[in-house]
């Protein structure tokens, strides 16, 4: 991959927003057809061909190739199609392919697709405007079909946001293309935070103080990152606020602070605080600037993530001599250690569903990454390799953890099914990466 790896400026418009309108061709398709098990280790995947939309007019031109590039890309990641080569194909998609029996749906057969994605696109003024369909090989049947527009230069949008919908119908649950990955990683003398998508092609730097930042957590609604820096000397909160690109600093009280995760309503922010020498937990409420605490002890409690239904707060404390996570019951409940994979563990993460809790424990020297219920039940190790497997993430369908590899001073970013199959690199080339989040869907 060409990109992988390159530092791309956030352009004046912050790249992680975008304005789509969509409309639904056959709002009786939209059904899903449910009938692969998403995951599944060793599923046969699905052929299917991607040729180059129509382009309408001279101003769609390249767009028509690189919308079919985005869309075949998230397909291969996705583990469960199969795309034909390019090479392969008999039919070129034309003005006539909109029309009754305009396409040759024997040729696609010929040459083995069992899907077919059939699109046009035109663009005027940096605005885009494309359609997108989803044929059945086999019966010629449109499974679904849609209309787009957006600025020009967010072309991958779209595409991400019809391969969400082509995953759908063949799975009954949506993609995750069209999220991104927050994370930190040094940059000269200080580390800096970037954003990458998931074919890790497009990696965007968004801040560039120079000093020392970490911990990106993003806000609910993807507009917001919450993170620690260094930029004023002392460790501060930052949210950053892509909508108005503007940084905004919570507050000064305390030593240390890093940003657990969101409230589930993003109105307040869970996050660890240093108060002479111990590391307590706070809810900090954003609109009232409220700080109220959650977890206070003897003992360091630190890293906050707090359930989607805000009924429970993993955290990790050193209470029993090493660190190990533990679950509250909010807002003053009992607390119960859940983890006993290795003698110091960190970095907890709930799932999407609120029926796991993703963390890294060491054993033997190395991090791996494990996952267990919010009760400390049914332990699983969904990682294994030879170095050291950290900070991992939860994906919002809840599929997927994204997590960092390290070994002998070298990091990259990697993705896993949390079934532990299907492990994929998605970032190299970085150094020194770190705190991996997630981004929920826009």
């Amino acid at each position: 991959m060409k990109d992988r790896g390159r530092v791309r400026a956030l352009p004046s418009v912050p790249t992680v927003l975008f304005v789509f309108l969509f409309t639904l061709l056959f709002p009786a398709m939209s059904r899903g057809i449910i009938y692969i098990d998403i995951n599944s280790p060793s599923g046969i995947r699905i052929p299917i061909a991607v040729p180059e939309l129509y382009a309408e007019n001279e101003a769609g031109q390249g767009l028509n190739r690189k919308i079919a590039e985005v869309i075949a890309t998230d397909l291969k990641i996705s583990n469960i199609f199969s795309v034909v080569n390019p090479g392969a194909y008999l039919e070129r998609i034309t003005e006539l392919s909109f029309e009754a029996a305009g396409i040759s749906f024997s040729d696609w057969k010929m040459i083995g697709a069992d899907s077919l994605v059939v699109g046009r696109v035109s663009a005027n003024d940096d605005k885009l405007f494309a359609e997108l369909r989803l044929y059945d090989v086999s019966t010629g049947k449109m499974l679904t079909g849609k209309r787009y527009s957006g600025p020009s230069l967010r072309y991958d949008m779209i595409a991400h946001k019809f391969a969400n919908e082509i995953l759908y119908q063949y799975t009954g649950v949506y993609g995750v293309f069209d999220t991104e990955v927050a994370f930190a990683a040094k940059k000269g003398k200080g580390k800096e935070i970037f954003i990458v998508d998931l074919s890790g092609e497009k990696v965007r730097q968004v801040t560039g103080n120079g000093s020392i930042n970490m911990f990106p957590r993003w806000s609910p609604d993807g507009y917001k990152i919450a993170y620690l820096s260094y930029r004023k000397k002392n460790p501060y909160v930052f949210l950053r606020n892509f909508l108005s690109g503007s940084d905004r600093l919570l507050f000064r009280y305390g030593g240390f602070k890093s940003p657990g995760s969101f409230s589930p309503d993003g109105s307040s922010l869970f996050l660890s605080i240093s108060v002479k020498g111990n590391a307590d937990i706070f809810k900090f409420f954003l609109e009232d600037e409220k700080l109220t605490k959650v977890v206070s002890n003897h003992s360091i409690d630190v890293s906050p993530s707090v359930a989607p239904g805000e009924d429970k707060i993993a955290f990790v404390s050193d209470r029993t001599g090493y660190p190990q996570i533990y679950v509250k019951e909010l807002p003053r409940g009992p607390e119960r250690r859940v983890s006993f994979a290795g003698y110091y563990s960190t970095s907890p993460t709930w799932s999407p569903a609120g029926d796991r809790i993703a963390f890294a424990s060491m054993n033997e020297g190395k991090f791996s990454i494990y996952t267990v219920k919010p009760d400390g039940s049914d332990l699983r190790q969904i990682v294994f390799a030879d170095g050291s497997c950290e900070d991992p993430s939860f994906s919002p369908d809840g599929r997927y953890i994204v997590y960092i590899y390290r070994k002998s001073g070298y990091s990259e970013m990697r993705i896993v099914n949390v079934t532990g199959f299907g492990d994929r690199l998605l970032l190299k080339g970085m150094e020194d990466m770190s705190s991996p989040s997630w981004s929920p869907r826009r």
